[in-house]
């Protein structure tokens, strides 16, 4: 008998990064964009309903569970694998927890929070709003990356685990 249920857990986890992603990766590319060219408050504005809205989501459970999951699927590949497969598994947590999870809460929650807090009107507000548009666009792209390079691990772990007859 065999249990192909880690291989399935790879696509899926595979699947669950390149989504949130794809997200990241939309508003890196155009959506920051957009709300940097419009006017100061009205930028600064939608973006504050944007934070405000996003923490009810399915999309930043997703950033936390995955981050979980990764790590609990090391931990239990460390157990039941070996070789490559192994590796990549160890690879995929060790990618997604700083540059997606940490990177999340360290860097672009703490502008969210910063943005919150101030009258999108005031002109303190149009200054930071300046210095929040550059940074937390880099933090995106790295996060974007992050999920990127995570999801690829999680595909090549499962092709790994086939070709190795782990699964």
């Amino acid at each position: 008998m065999t249990y192909d249920w880690p291989l399935y857990f790879c696509l899926f986890l595979a699947l669950w990064s390149a989504i949130v992603g794809g997200v990241f990766s939309a508003f890196s590319e155009f959506i920051m964009s957009a709300l940097l060219k419009a006017e100061p408050a009205s930028g600064i504005e939608a973006m504050q309903h944007i934070n405000r809205d996003v923490i009810k989501t399915q999309f930043v459970a997703g950033i936390f569970f995955i981050a979980v999951f990764s790590v609990l699927f090391a931990l239990y590949s460390l157990a039941a694998f070996d070789g490559a497969a192994l590796v990549t598994l160890i690879l995929a947590s060790l990618v997604y927890v700083p540059s997606v999870f940490l990177m999340t809460m360290l860097g672009n929650v703490p502008m969210n929070n910063t943005l919150a807090g101030v009258d999108h009107t005031s002109a303190q507000a149009h200054n930071y709003w300046m210095k929040y548009g550059a940074k937390w666009t880099r933090f995106n792209h790295f996060r974007s990356l992050g999920c990127i390079l995570t999801s690829g691990l999680y595909i090549i772990a499962a092709i790994k685990l086939i070709t190795s007859g782990q699964v």
